[in-house]
């Protein structure tokens, strides 16, 4: 009876020890090959809805939740107002039209004006050259010699006048008279802007730019909207991702490519294989609306987090993954200790703690 219990007072003393200290160095070993978190979420691409064009709110075409595909008509804007605005664009478009044909019948005219004033001037400039040598030889009178001057100076004036008024009608037409009426620039201005104006037609249907499920229609008939500003939202109909904000002393040894766990709360029964497809190069504190001034007098040193996007692998039968879902994320980063390379570090810790002191 007392060899027994000896016998076990020896194990409880010697065996139990030794299989606690044999356990802890198991779970140090192998403690930091895992790195986890449970701030994680469930991420998606989301397009934010908006009308490029303010107007009145004429008709809402789809509901909240509901899958639409890309092209698909959402909602409609008051078009009369357009429609005007096309009409008057397409007017003033026809009427630069016609203003740069006339300028080019204005041009005809003129160069016609002009060789007929030439050939005046051209006369009248003979006939002074003729009264000039009249007069030396005495056979005109003076006042038939200024008359003839007078003449030939003011055919001279008008070609003069004739010209400019030419090169105001070139200007006019670009230089080139032969300039395709579409290339002239009035013209271009006003088919620009009857395009602007088609365009803001087009833009009274607003359409899916993707596939999606419309989330958080509010909107009503009747309502004014504004351009630019958002009115709902499309969750796109594709692979969502996990978010794990991890603690900047846990991604040490994390790299891209590394394997990983995810469990969903919603799903607690349910693993997903995933892989550590990018981590942040910025923590979120640096896109706060109101950063950290670590410059102050009162700073608090507190462990930053940094974003770490992991893929997940389809699996047959999986449910159905939203975003914004909670999630718990576990990464293998591969990584072994061994008591060899812990003594050394315990050892090298001892050695520059001595550096130290003597220092």
């Amino acid at each position: 009876m007392r060899r027994g219990q000896a016998g076990l007072r020896l194990v409880l003393l010697v065996a139990v020890p030794l299989v606690a200290v044999a356990g802890g160095v198991f779970w140090w070993l192998s403690g930091g090959r895992y790195v986890g978190t449970d701030n994680a979420y469930v991420k998606a691409h989301i397009v934010q809805i908006a009308p490029e064009i303010s107007g009145q709110v004429r008709r809402v075409l789809v509901r909240d939740h509901q899958a639409v595909s890309a092209g698909e008509s959402l909602m409609t804007i008051e078009s009369r107002p357009f429609k005007l605005a096309l009409d008057s664009a397409e007017a003033e478009l026809d009427a630069a039209r016609s203003q740069v044909e006339t300028l080019r019948g204005t041009w005809r005219e003129v160069m016609s004006e002009l060789a007929d004033a030439e050939a005046r001037a051209d006369y009248f400039k003979r006939q002074w050259q003729r009264q000039e040598e009249l007069a030396i030889k005495g056979v005109a009178s003076a006042s038939r010699r200024d008359e003839a001057q007078n003449e030939a100076r003011a055919a001279a004036d008008h070609v003069a006048t004739v010209r400019a008024k030419l090169r105001r009608v070139l200007v006019a037409l670009n230089g080139d008279p032969q300039l395709p009426v579409e290339d002239h620039h009035l013209v271009r201005d006003k088919s620009a802007a009857r395009e602007q104006a088609a365009l803001d037609l087009a833009r009274t249907t607003i359409r899916a730019p993707v596939d999606g499920v419309v989330v958080n229609m509010r909107v009503q008939r009747g309502e004014q909207v504004k351009a630019a500003a958002p009115l709902f939202v499309l969750v796109v109909v594709s692979r969502p991702w996990v978010e794990a904000n991890f603690k900047e002393t846990d991604l040490t040894h994390v790299r891209v490519g590394q394997k990983a766990t995810v469990v969903l709360d919603t799903y607690p029964d349910v693993t997903w294989e995933a892989v550590v497809e990018s981590l942040s190069p910025a923590t979120g504190a640096e896109f706060a609306v109101l950063p950290p001034q670590n410059a102050s007098g009162n700073w608090v040193k507190v462990v930053q987090r940094l974003p770490v996007k992991l893929r997940l692998s389809p699996q047959p039968g999986e449910p159905r993954l939203r975003a914004g879902m909670t999630a718990t994320v576990r990464i293998d980063t591969g990584r072994e200790r061994t008591v060899a390379s812990s003594i050394g570090q315990i050892l090298g810790g001892r050695d520059a703690d001595a550096a130290t002191v003597e220092k």
